[in-house]
């Protein structure tokens, strides 16, 4: 698995807030994204959402290449993620959900990709249970919300390869900000909480990518 893939074309899996406040801020860091979302009018609602929030952005700082024109749309999940370098999912907080749409996007994502998931509540043990290349998926979970705090928690879990972590570290991170925090294996849950748990590397850091 290549270490230093250049990340250039993200696949948001899930567009609901969490997804949409993503997909705006990686369109903002000049980045392709290519979104997927199984509801109906998902396509239509990211995209008011995204124009929403642009002015934020703009105001926060675009990078060159920054435009809303690099958003690409499909209810195909696997042509969505066929060609990313990363993948952010935000689906709903069940694990048996969360465990058959990692091990789907596992099989549908080149091998050298990362798969992040913006959980809260679940550990990447868990999601990644049924995954035939588990070493390559982490937590990727922001802080609220991601297109304007410039936080997130990269966490692995017990099958990970803690270089994968540590290369999705890598990407988030452009800020003095960032930093090793702690080791835990569990849901994270707040800053104040998860500062106390001890098992499993995690990180904070900036979600600013450009």
């Amino acid at each position: 698995m290549a270490l230093d893939k250049p990340v250039r074309r993200i696949a948001i899996v899930g567009t609901g807030v969490i997804g949409a406040s993503w997909a705006a801020q990686y369109l903002a860091c000049g980045l392709d994204v290519i979104a997927t979302d199984p509801a109906p009018n998902a396509d239509q609602n990211l995209r008011k959402y995204i124009d929403a929030l642009w002015p934020d952005l703009t105001a926060i700082g675009l990078a060159k290449n920054a435009s809303r024109d690099r958003l690409t749309f499909t209810p195909d999940m696997k042509k969505a993620l066929s060609e990313a370098d990363l993948v952010q999912e935000n689906g709903p907080e069940r694990p048996d959900f969360k465990i058959k749409l990692f091990a789907d996007m596992d099989a549908a994502t080149p091998p050298d990709s990362i798969i992040a998931s913006s959980s809260s509540g679940l550990t990447m043990s868990v999601i990644q249970s049924g995954c035939k290349r588990p070493e390559r998926c982490v937590i990727g979970h922001p802080f609220n919300p991601p297109h304007i705090i410039p936080l997130v928690e990269v966490v692995g879990g017990t099958r990970h390869r803690p270089k994968q972590s540590k290369r999705r570290w890598r990407f988030m991170r452009r800020s003095e900000r960032s930093r090793f925090i702690s080791e835990r294996r569990f849901p994270a849950m707040s800053l104040t909480g998860y500062r106390q748990r001890s098992t499993g590397r995690s990180y904070i850091s900036s979600s600013r990518v450009c």
